[in-house]
């Protein structure tokens, strides 16, 4: 059963220090999220600074499909890297908020201007490293501890210390001026987040990094066991607001299915599949959500398959090739259907509590406590904020975690170590795997 959030009397959180300065934020906004304000304040704080942020448009395109969940496209067309960006929201203010969002964040990303060491692994100070075995690569990755790397300083939550990792880690480019690149980690989004005060950017990029190693994880342990991904029975779902938009997809002929991808780190984490329920090869599309009270995470996970829907039909996305665009209109050919329909759903939509706190001090301590416990005791943050636009940005990385499924995704540690607890725990139940 579901409870109530923490009473921050009896769980009180003293702060979270970064550098020298403890820092606290007591939430404000609740409907499908968590926020310090509302989407309209948030607007109004971020809207004198998106010229700076090369974003010329923001774009409604609800209206495109027959859902009706807000979505919004952004547009940077001198964008460095990705031109566009996508947001959902309950509102299209909400939406609005989010697509611009996103942009912001990638712009930081893009002109990150921190100080950087130029040096080989072996040569950090100890305790400045992360292990060798926890970071991140990819497939065939060039790594070696004794060549240079550009390596960026970041703040360590569990420690309280500054760390090292490298900088195409944080950034989307290379530093200022250099043209050398080895790029043995991943160049991605992951964990890069931003919000109206530094916590709540934290908490968000906390959640996302915790969401795509649940994904990868247990789509790993899935095909190494021959198991199936936990499939939600919906009528167990009792949340007002998930309820609101199931039955928004029952009435526009949407099917969605949801699945539960929870760890052994418990925070609660959906991935949502939805496709036309009548006509085939429309496509087949997915979303994501991780968050400490389930019902948000459904909901981020619901609404980001409608999103991801959403800019296919606009034609927006400048990172999808013939063989994407092929791959995903495929994706819900009848047989597929057939087989996803024919997974029995038998994982209750209560069975997580609600851990979330009121406050975005509350909400990290318990992540960060979440990931101690499972041995991964380095949570690292890098301020990306720039003085002269002052919305706080983040990238959180924590190392050990598994990324995000690419095409030069290399499974880490993580993944066999939870393929090994999933199958103990079946055995400890007599539950069959394999």
């Amino acid at each position: 059963m579901n409870r109530a959030p923490l009473d921050p009397a009896q769980h009180p959180a003293p702060g979270i220090r970064l550098g020298d300065t403890v820092h606290r934020a007591t939430k404000r906004f609740f409907l499908g999220t968590h926020r310090l304000a509302t989407p309209e304040e948030t607007f109004g704080f971020i809207a004198p600074h998106l010229a700076r942020c090369g974003i010329t448009r923001l774009a409604d395109v609800t209206g495109l499909d027959r859902v009706g969940i807000h979505t919004v496209l952004g547009h940077r067309p001198n964008s460095s890297t990705l031109s566009g960006s996508a947001g959902k929201g309950f509102s299209l203010v909400a939406a609005t908020v989010s697509a611009a969002m996103e942009a912001i964040e990638c712009f930081h990303a893009e002109t990150l201007r921190s100080p950087y060491v130029d040096a080989a692994w072996n040569d950090l100070p100890p305790p400045a490293r992360i292990p060798m075995e926890r970071l991140p690569g990819v497939r065939n990755g060039a790594f070696r501890a004794d060549l240079p790397e550009f390596w960026i300083w970041g703040w360590d939550l569990v420690r309280y210390r500054i760390v090292a990792a490298p900088w195409t880690c944080v950034g989307l480019h290379l530093p200022p001026g250099q043209v050398r690149a080895r790029n043995f980690g991943t160049i991605d989004t992951n964990g890069l987040a931003s919000g109206n005060h530094v916590l709540e950017a934290i908490s968000s990029g906390l959640h996302e990094v915790i969401e795509r190693d649940s994904v990868s994880c247990w789509r790993f342990a899935s095909e190494a066991l021959g198991i199936p991904i936990p499939r939600v029975d919906l009528s167990t779902i009792d949340s007002p607001v998930v309820r609101d938009l199931l039955g928004r997809f029952e009435e526009a002929g949407i099917r969605p299915l949801l699945f539960d991808v929870t760890t052994d780190m418990g925070v609660p984490t959906y991935m949502a599949t939805v496709y036309d329920r009548d006509v085939r090869n429309t496509g087949m599309f997915r979303g994501y959500g991780s968050h400490l009270e389930p019902a948000v995470a459904m909901c981020r996970a619901l609404t980001e398959a409608v999103q991801s829907r959403l800019v296919m039909i606009a034609g927006s996305r400048d990172d999808f090739f013939r063989r994407d665009m092929i791959r995903n209109q495929c994706g819900d050919n009848s047989a597929q259907v057939a087989a996803m329909e024919a997974q029995p759903a038998t994982a209750d939509g209560r069975c997580h509590a609600n851990l979330s706190t009121p406050t975005f001090e509350g909400d990290i301590a318990v992540l960060v406590s979440a990931l101690c416990r499972r041995g991964l005791d380095q949570v690292l943050v890098f301020d990306l904020m720039q003085p002269d636009i002052g919305i706080p940005v983040v990238r959180v990385m924590v190392p050990g975690l598994e990324a995000y499924r690419t095409d030069f995704y290399a499974p880490g540690p993580r993944a066999s170590a939870f393929t090994a607890w999933l199958k103990a725990r079946a055995a400890g139940t007599g539950a069959a795997v394999v």
